[in-house]
């Protein structure tokens, strides 16, 4: 059994009702989301439309999330689906960085990592996640990847799919129908300094599509219309723990190093201040660390 998602956007019409419905089946805070649409407008007046892309937790086959988790608070179930457990996390952010979807925020609340769990505990008993529930128009489609008897399954035989970021190596099981290029692909939109209602944070590439001038996807004059912003998960912290870690370590083997070579005390102003380096550059790394 391998649980999955297809987003038909032939049906969506970016009502948002899938991330309300998330919201409220899940007690989401506000200021983060688990599943979110993204607008994109197109073309030149009188020529223009508007295309939607549901985004999520793609439940990946090979999750970089779960690789990276130190605590195994991230895991993948034998039903395929990535789980996460509140009280195992860390809060370290380590799945943020490794997602290449942005699908994973830190809860505001308890301090720890959530996100899309396919309504585990109503999958669980038989129900479908709420999302699929709530849609008026039956563009969210879940279920087991591997029935052929199932919908589904059956989509997926007859119907040409796509995924995010392919050449990325996970193996996402979310599945769009009819995904327009300039919405599935983050860089092919330009974004600016305002969202349809909403401030977008300042991106780690100012904002611009990294596409060439000439690319025929920018000559579509596409535009992210709305979008959810993303922080960036790692700050200067974690290279300052790296560094810190580093030298009080290295500062650390110097005496032991003499010990085990049997010249330990015969140079005591060495040993002391080796040994009073490493005790503050281990110090400062716990703080860092905590």
């Amino acid at each position: 059994m391998r649980y999955g998602f297809i987003i038909d956007n032939r049906k969506c019409i970016g009502c948002h009702a899938c991330t309300v419905a998330c919201k409220t089946e899940n007690h989401v805070p506000l200021t983060v989301n688990r599943t979110w649409v993204k607008y994109v407008e197109k073309g030149t007046f009188p020529n223009t439309r508007r295309v939607f892309q549901v985004t999520r937790c793609n439940h990946c086959e090979n999750p970089p999330c779960v690789t990276i988790c130190p605590v195994t608070a991230m895991y993948q179930r034998k039903d395929g689906i990535v789980d996460f457990s509140s009280e195992r996390c860390i809060g370290c952010k380590a799945c943020m960085q490794a997602c290449p979807y942005d699908s994973i925020y830190i809860d505001p609340d308890q301090g720890t990592a959530a996100k899309c769990h396919f309504c585990a505990h109503r999958t669980e008993v038989g129900l479908e996640p709420s999302c699929v529930v709530v849609c008026p128009e039956h563009a969210i489609i879940a279920g087991d990847l591997d029935s052929v008897d199932g919908e589904i399954g059956q989509l997926l035989a007859r119907e040409p799919v796509r995924v995010r970021k392919p050449e990325q190596g996970t193996r996402p099981k979310l599945y769009y129908i009819d995904a327009d290029e300039s919405a599935i692909v983050p860089t092919a939109a330009r974004h600016e300094s305002m969202y349809m209602w909403a401030e977008r944070n300042e991106s780690l590439h100012g904002g611009g599509a990294l596409y060439p001038s000439d690319s025929p996807l920018l000559q579509e004059n596409a535009l992210a219309a709305y979008d959810v912003s993303h922080a960036r998960p790692w700050g200067w912290q974690v290279p300052a723990y790296c560094w810190t870690k580093s030298i009080g370590s290295g500062a650390l083997a110097i005496p032991a190093f003499a010990m085990l070579l049997g010249r330990l005390g015969t140079d005591r102003l060495r040993d002391v201040a080796l040994s009073t380096i490493a005790l503050i550059f281990t110090a400062i790394t716990t703080v860092l660390l905590v």
